[in-house]
């Protein structure tokens, strides 16, 4: 009997995605990371990664869940799952975007099996290894959105998604008898915010049995400025609600705060988010500064913006394995920026946190745009902030990163609404029963449990 399956492997109580839509012999998983958590995480720096035991340690860890037919046997070990070369399924991997919590295990998955990954996010994905200096990273399959992906009988198409990182994607998942969508991780208050309705209109067209939906900011305590507040926030719109921050505000706020100050103005943001870093890389030509970066995303935005950005390097600084291609780059000096801090945005990784030091006595601005460390509450925002206390300078953050990266509550509920599925499941959130689906029967899987969609209904096999 044909049947289309779904398995939650992991998600459906937070981060760290692993979702299996089957027809007959015929699989796609979406996404492979761990859990984001930050608080308790073993791998710390500290600890190191026993490489031939990566796949065990994860499992045992619970960094990875136990879908069979994924790893390979030599890997196993005595672990007791069935290994890829015991099965005949056939199996794709697709990756909606390349933040860690969906991709960072991909090293563990068999090398038989094909990972896709939009074309945008594998160019990131190759700059990032070459920095890292990675030897033999795994081969990926690139694609494009609105192009066709044949897997057996499965068909997906992809969709742009405004998620901060490049090549974000929702999926459109068609099985002979059922189709299912998958968000990925959404947001509709980024810089395109347009094209991502676009791609829910789009997809609105088909008739969608299953939404799989990135719920991120049901969590009501990121949002309850008020009481009327909470209640406009659950409304399905596509407004920005009084109260609530764009991408567009933050970078204009930066501008603000920068344009008639005489002292030094300092960007954090996160590598993977280059969207971020070419608004950085231009925010001080309207404020008569000139924005300089670390070599390592001086590169990120030479390869894959073709933006040749200034760069600085201080004394001491932790070495750099692409210094050397960035010959053709202007270099700016330690003692230019301290003797015109007025003219200088400077971007500074948390790894290079010391060297900040080099322009103590000068006034600064710091701004935490979401780059490492990216919690408030891990020991290493608390250093930071540290480190910022006894330079005397300025600190400003804003949203916190899950509701900067992720779709508003009223956002949330108009995707639903528009997308008008028969059922949907909530993913990446710690509180689904909040995600208020106006017009679907909302279902709440258990985790490694196999279900089979039928007419909008997910039943357990």
């Amino acid at each position: 009997m044909n049947k289309t399956k779904v398995t939650f492997y992991r998600g459906t109580l937070g981060m760290g995605i692993v979702i299996a839509v089957q027809y007959n012999k015929d699989r796609v998983i979406f996404d492979f990371g761990a859990p984001f958590s930050p608080l308790s995480e073993v791998y710390d720096g500290y600890v190191k990664e026993r490489v031939a035991h990566r796949v065990t340690d994860a499992l045992n860890l619970g960094r990875i869940p136990e879908v069979p037919y994924v790893f390979a046997k030599k890997d196993l070990f005595d672990y007791p799952l069935a290994a890829y070369e015991d099965g005949d399924l056939n199996t794709a991997v697709f990756i909606c975007h390349l933040h860690l919590d969906h991709m960072s295990e991909m090293d563990k998955v068999h090398p038989s099996i094909p990972v896709y990954v939009h074309k945008k996010g594998l160019d990131l994905l190759e700059v990032l290894d070459h920095i890292e200096g990675k030897k033999e990273p795994r081969s990926y399959t690139p694609f494009e959105y609105g192009e066709k992906i044949q897997i057996g009988e499965i068909t997906l198409t992809p969709f742009f998604s405004d998620h901060p990182c490049p090549g974000s994607s929702s999926f459109l998942i068609e099985t002979p008898e059922e189709t299912v969508c998958y968000s990925g991780d959404i947001r509709y208050h980024g810089v395109n915010h347009k094209q991502a309705w676009e791609s829910i209109d789009e997809m609105a067209k088909h008739k969608i049995d299953l939404l799989i939906v990135d719920s991120t900011t049901t969590s009501p305590s990121e949002f309850a400025l008020d009481e009327e507040f909470a209640r406009k926030a659950k409304d399905p719109s596509r407004d920005f609600l009084p109260g609530t921050i764009t991408e567009a505000d933050i970078y204009e706020d930066t501008k603000n705060a920068l344009k008639d100050y005489k002292g030094l103005g300092i960007v954090n943001s996160y590598p993977r988010d280059t969207g971020m870093l070419e608004k950085l890389a231009h925010i001080g030509d309207s404020i008569g500064r000139t924005s300089v970066f670390e070599p390592a995303y001086a590169y990120i935005l030479w390869k894959l913006k073709e933006i040749r950005v200034p760069v600085y390097w201080p004394q001491n600084a932790r070495e750099s394995s692409v210094e050397s291609e960035l010959s053709n780059h202007t270099w700016i000096s330690v003692e230019e920026i301290k003797a015109h801090p007025e003219k200088y945005i400077i971007q500074n990784s948390y790894a290079n946190i010391l060297n900040l030091i080099d322009f103590d006595g000068i006034s600064g601005k710091y701004f935490h745009l979401f780059g490492e460390p990216l919690v408030e509450g891990q020991k290493h925002y608390q250093i930071l902030k540290n480190m910022l206390a006894k330079l005397g300078w300025e600190f400003r953050s804003y949203l916190n990163l899950y509701s900067f990266s992720h779709a508003y509550p009223n956002h949330l509920s108009e995707v639903v609404r528009t997308l008008d599925p028969k059922c949907v499941v909530a993913v990446h959130s710690k509180h689904p029963e909040n995600l208020n689906p106006v017009n679907a029967k909302q279902y709440f899987p258990i985790e490694g449990k196999e279900y089979v969609l039928k007419n909008g209904e997910l039943k357990e096999d």
